[in-house]
């Protein structure tokens, strides 16, 4: 039973009168003492309380559940014991049945229905905040809250230079009707499975597959079966966007990255953002109890976000965007994360394009790290493998370049075509490339280390709740105003 719904049934439940009830059929309810402190015996105010009560009785009744647990009313309860009571007013909730509520729900209703009661102490006020955090929530926030770390890249709030004159934009709801309809279905079902933003090139390989004419004029074609497709798709992608009937973050461009300074806003926005953002940073060594150090090694920007969003973020694995066969900082970061983790093993995942270079890049990684930084690294090439083109049936992109000087081994061992990386579907890469990393990790392990970070994500919103209660105490009372 969440919070919601011990509000709603007890709702106008309550019983109107109080009954008396006898001493011995009420009880205490234990999470009371972790919220709110003990009454001192000897304390001034609580012998005040057990006068008042010797004189004139117990005023306010107190507020128990159908099964006779003190839901308000536990300091009244010690005193009347004390005073020689054998029976208490009280109001009965009857919609509320304590032994059925979980430890979490029984703070909840404590800390619900205590507030405002008395004067308390400002430890009681800190505990009283952090007790009231829900832990479901406090782990979506904190989920949330890592996926915004992991994620920090790339939005440009620089000024734009100016240029006199226009920029003509083609319709393309007139002849390009049936290949724009074809792109905005390909971007739907992205959308509905989160795969977006994608790229045009992904979207290029979809749109093979949808045997859509590029205008309907006498010299439109089917697209991909003639050069330059790829081209017109460029420029109706463009007028799109340009006309609104594409969203403008649904296509990214990886190869430029770009940053941008927030304000902070007033002092009490400033106040609220960094106690919203406290414990933001915090991530568990989930690795800890791995036998391997992993690190993924993407040849593509265009895949990266993907991979990155879906595989490395998931399974917190360091992830890297090499752009061809990537750099000797590249090379010397990877070796410097396996030397720091304490691993006995560096396993690289590999993912490339199925073609000359592809194919050599994950070997010539091998080498830069054994003879660059005495590593020893185990390799494996996740994607795109020979069985995958012929599982998933996947379109070749083109023909092999003889140009290169590794086209005769490649053609030797794999034929005359290349498949690029966004020819696969964004969910089989992603099953793909989450397979063969985790054939690589102890699966149970890690598991158990996400439970362990969930723990302490409910610790943190608790710890949390405390701090912001005392900010928020102490900006009112230097400033005079409420936060």
């Amino acid at each position: 039973m969440n919070p919601a719904t011990i509000s709603q049934r007890r709702a106008g439940k309550i019983a109107r009168r109080a009954t008396l009830r006898k001493i011995g059929t009420i009880f205490e309810t234990p999470e009371n003492w972790t919220i709110y402190r003990k009454p001192d015996l000897n304390d001034r105010t609580f012998a005040e309380l057990c006068d008042s009560i010797s004189e004139s009785g117990i005023n306010t009744p107190l507020e128990i559940s159908s099964d006779g647990f003190i839901i308000s009313g536990h300091r009244r309860f010690i005193a009347a014991q004390k005073c020689g009571l054998a029976e208490i007013p009280c109001f009965v909730d009857r919609a509320i049945v304590m032994g059925d509520l979980t430890v979490a729900e029984r703070v909840t209703l404590l800390t619900e229905r205590n507030k405002g009661i008395r004067i308390k102490s400002d430890g009681e006020l800190y505990l009283e905040a952090a007790a009231a955090v829900d832990p479901d929530e406090a782990v979506r926030k904190a989920t949330a809250r890592k996926a915004q770390v992991l994620n920090k890249v790339k939005t440009c709030g620089l000024s734009e230079v100016q240029t006199a004159g226009s920029i003509a934009r083609t319709d393309p709801s007139g002849e390009r009707a049936d290949m724009l309809k074809a792109v905005l279905e390909i971007l739907a079902e992205l959308r509905s499975n989160n795969f977006l933003p994608t790229s045009g090139r992904s979207i290029h390989y979809k749109l093979l597959a949808k045997n859509v004419r590029t205008s309907n004029r006498k010299n439109g074609y089917i697209y991909g079966t003639r050069p330059g497709s790829s081209s017109l798709l460029s420029k109706l992608l463009t007028d799109a966007r340009s006309a609104g009937l594409i969203n403008h973050d649904d296509l990214d461009d990886g190869t430029r990255p770009s940053q941008q300074f927030e304000p902070s806003g007033t002092v009490g926005n400033y106040v609220n953002q960094t106690l919203d953002g406290l414990f933001a940073n915090y991530f568990s060594d989930i690795h800890a109890d791995q036998p391997n150090h992993v690190e993924l090694l993407v040849e593509k920007n265009t895949i990266f976000p993907l991979i990155k969003n879906h595989v490395a973020n998931a399974l917190r694995v360091p992830i890297t965007s090499l752009r061809g066969y990537g750099s000797f900082p590249a090379a010397r970061d990877v070796a410097e994360r396996f030397k720091r983790s304490g691993k006995d093993k560096l396993v690289v995942v590999y993912i490339s394009d199925l073609d000359p270079e592809g194919v050599d890049m994950p070997s010539s990684w091998k080498k830069y790290l054994r003879h660059d930084f005495k590593v020893e690294a185990t390799v494996y090439r996740a994607t795109v493998t020979p069985a995958q083109v012929k599982k998933y049936k996947l379109p070749p992109d083109a023909d092999v370049k003889l140009s290169s000087t590794r086209a005769g081994k490649f053609i030797q061992e794999y034929g005359d075509q290349c498949w690029e990386l966004d020819s696969m579907p964004e969910q089989i890469l992603i099953n793909e490339v989450s397979s063969t990393v985790r054939a690589v990790l102890d699966v149970d392990a890690l598991n158990r280390t996400f439970e362990r970070e969930r723990e302490a994500d409910i610790k943190l919103a608790r710890i949390e709740a405390g701090v912001r209660a005392f900010v928020t105490e102490q900006f009112a009372a230097s400033l005079g105003i409420a936060l």
